[in-house]
C-alpha cells in the first residue's frame, strides 16, 4: 500500500466525511395529492372509475382496480401506478398528456418511503411567500375545479354549481356571479333545491374520512344544518317533495334519510353492495330510487322503506337516477354506456322500456319539468337530448372539451346546462340547438369564454 493511500485511509477513519442531510419525507397531501387531483382524478374518482380504480381513499389508491394492485409500499419501481406513468406499462397514463419525470420521482419516493397518507384533503394555500421545498402542483383552490354538480333554482333564476369547497350561484342568462357560498369541506358532489327554493343542500365530504351535507338558507345563505353520519363522501342528495326530509347516498354503500330541521338521521338503508351514486324521490314522494356501483338501481316504498324493485339491466355501475314529473318513468344512467328508461310500476318492474347507447360512461341524466325532454351527458364530452320518453333523439351537443360530469335543465324547459372536468359550464338552447354561453369557473371568479349575441 502506498504511503499516500495509507494517509488517506487514516484520514477517513479519524475524520469521517459528514453525512449529507437526508431529504425530508414526501408529504402526501402537499406533494402527491395535488398531482393526482390534477392529472388522474378525472378518470379515477366519482361514480364510474376507469378500470374500476378509485383514488379517493388510501385503501383504494393502494388496492388498484381490475388490473390488480397499484401500489406496493416500499417498492416504487414495482408499483403499477408508477409504471403506467413512465410508460413501462401500456397505455401510458394519463392518456391525454404526460407527467414529467421529476414529479414521477416524487411519487416513486413516496411509495419507497412506505406510501404513508397524512390526509386525503388538500392543504390550504401557502400565503407565507416562502418557496416550496419540493416541486408540487398548485393547491386545488388555485386552479379550476371540476363542475361536479349543477342545479337550477325552482324559479330558474339561479344556477348553482358545485366545485372545490364552494357553491357558485350564477345568472344563467349572463353568466354573472351572483354569490359564492363557502362552507363545504371538499369537492361538492351533488346539489338539490327544496321544492319551494328556500333551502339548498350541498353534498360532499372528505374522501377516506367522512361525508357531509350542508343545508343553506337561501334567504341569507347561512348554513342551517350540517348532516354528519356517513363515513365516506356523499355523492347524491335529494329532497322529498314538499317536505323537510332529505335522502343521501354515499361511497360507504348506505342511503340515509334525514330530518333536515333537526339534522338527525332517521333511517339508514343498507341494501346495496357498493357505493351509492344517485338518489331521487318520485314526484309524489311515495318512492325513492337509488343508483349503485353494484350495477343495480332500486326502488323503495317510503312509507315502509321496503324495497319494491331491483333493476338489473345495467352491466356496470349505475351512475344516476331521475324520475319524470308525472312519476310514470324512471331514467337510469350507467358506466356501461347506456341510459335506460323504465315504466314505474312498483313491484312489477322487470325490463326497461328502452335503452339509448353512448360511446362512453354516461354520468348524468335529467327530465325537463314539463316532461318534454330527457337529456344525458357522457365522458366522451357529448350531450344528447331526447323526447320525453327517450324514444327519439332530438339534438346532440358536442361543444364540451372534457368529461361531462353534471347537467341540469332550466325551468324554461329549453336551457340545458352541463358541467365538465376542466371547470367549465356550457349552456345550450334545445329549440335552436345552439351554444348560448360558456363559462370557466376559475378561482378568481367565472369568466365568460363564449356568449351568443342576442337576437336583434
Amino acid at each position: 500500500m502506498s504511503k499516500k493511500l495509507l494517509i488517506a485511509l487514516l484520514t477517513l477513519l479519524v475524520f469521517p466525511v459528514p453525512k449529507a442531510h437526508a431529504a425530508p419525507p414526501v408529504g402526501f397531501s402537499r406533494q402527491v395529492l395535488p398531482l393526482l387531483r390534477a392529472q388522474c382524478w378525472a378518470c379515477h374518482s366519482g361514480a364510474a372509475t376507469a378500470s374500476g380504480y378509485s383514488m379517493e381513499s388510501r385503501d383504494r389508491l393502494v388496492a388498484g382496480g381490475r388490473h390488480g394492485v397499484a401500489i406496493v409500499p416500499g417498492k416504487g419501481a414495482k408499483s403499477s401506478l408508477v409504471q403506467y406513468m413512465t410508460g413501462e406499462l401500456k397505455p401510458k397514463m394519463p392518456p391525454n398528456g404526460a407527467i414529467d419525470l421529476e414529479r414521477i420521482a416524487i411519487i416513486r419516493r413516496w411509495i419507497d418511503e412506505g406510501a404513508r397518507v397524512d390526509s386525503m384533503s388538500l392543504p390550504a394555500a401557502d400565503t407565507s411567500g416562502k418557496a416550496s421545498a419540493s416541486p408540487q402542483l398548485p393547491a386545488a383552490q388555485n386552479q379550476p375545479a371540476p363542475v361536479t354538480a349543477l342545479a337550477f333554482s325552482p324559479d330558474g333564476r339561479l344556477l348553482a354549481a358545485g366545485g372545490y369547497r364552494a357553491v357558485r350561484l350564477l345568472d344563467p342568462k349572463s353568466g354573472a356571479l351572483v354569490r359564492t357560498v363557502s362552507g363545504a369541506a371538499d369537492q361538492v358532489q351533488s346539489l338539490a333545491w327544496s321544492s319551494d327554493g328556500s333551502r339548498l343542500a350541498a353534498a360532499g365530504g372528505v374522501p377516506g374520512k367522512s361525508g357531509e351535507v350542508v343545508i343553506f338558507d337561501t334567504a341569507t345563505w347561512k348554513p342551517l344544518q350540517t348532516l354528519n353520519g356517513h363515513t365516506e363522501v356523499v355523492y347524491a342528495v335529494a329532497w322529498k317533495p314538499a317536505s323537510t326530509e332529505v335522502a343521501t347516498g354515499s361511497l360507504d354503500k348506505t342511503v340515509r334519510i334525514w330530518d333536515s330541521v333537526t339534522g338527525k338521521s332517521v333511517r339508514t338503508i343498507k341494501d346495496h353492495a357498493d357505493a351509492i351514486f344517485g338518489v331521487a324521490y318520485s314526484p309524489n314522494g311515495k318512492l325513492l330510487a337509488t343508483a349503485s356501483g353494484d350495477r343495480t338501481a332500486k326502488l323503495f316504498d317510503t312509507s315502509t322503506w321496503k324495497r319494491t324493485d331491483t333493476l338489473n339491466a345495467h352491466q356496470d355501475a349505475v351512475t344516476h337516477v331521475a324520475f319524470n314529473r308525472a312519476g310514470t318513468l324512471l331514467a337510469t344512467a350507467g358506466a356501461d354506456k347506456q341510459m335506460r328508461v323504465w315504466k314505474v310500476d312498483p313491484g312489477k318492474i322487470e325490463n326497461p322500456l328502452r335503452s339509448q347507447g353512448e360511446g362512453d360512461v354516461i354520468n348524468a341524466c335529467a327530465f325537463s319539468a314539463d316532461d318534454s325532454l330527457l337529456v344525458c351527458g357522457a365522458a366522451n364530452n357529448v350531450i344528447k337530448v331526447f323526447n320525453g320518453d327517450g324514444s327519439k333523439q332530438k339534438r346532440e351537443m358536442k361543444d364540451a372539451k372534457d368529461w361531462i360530469y353534471s347537467l341540469a335543465i332550466g325551468s324554461d324547459n329549453d336551457t340545458v346546462a352541463a358541467g365538465t372536468q376542466d371547470g367549465k359550464i356550457y349552456l345550450w338552447g334545445v329549440t335552436d340547438g345552439k351554444l348560448h354561453l360558456t363559462l370557466l369557473l376559475s378561482p378568481g371568479g367565472p369568466k365568460v369564454e363564449f356568449a351568443m349575441e342576442p337576437a336583434k
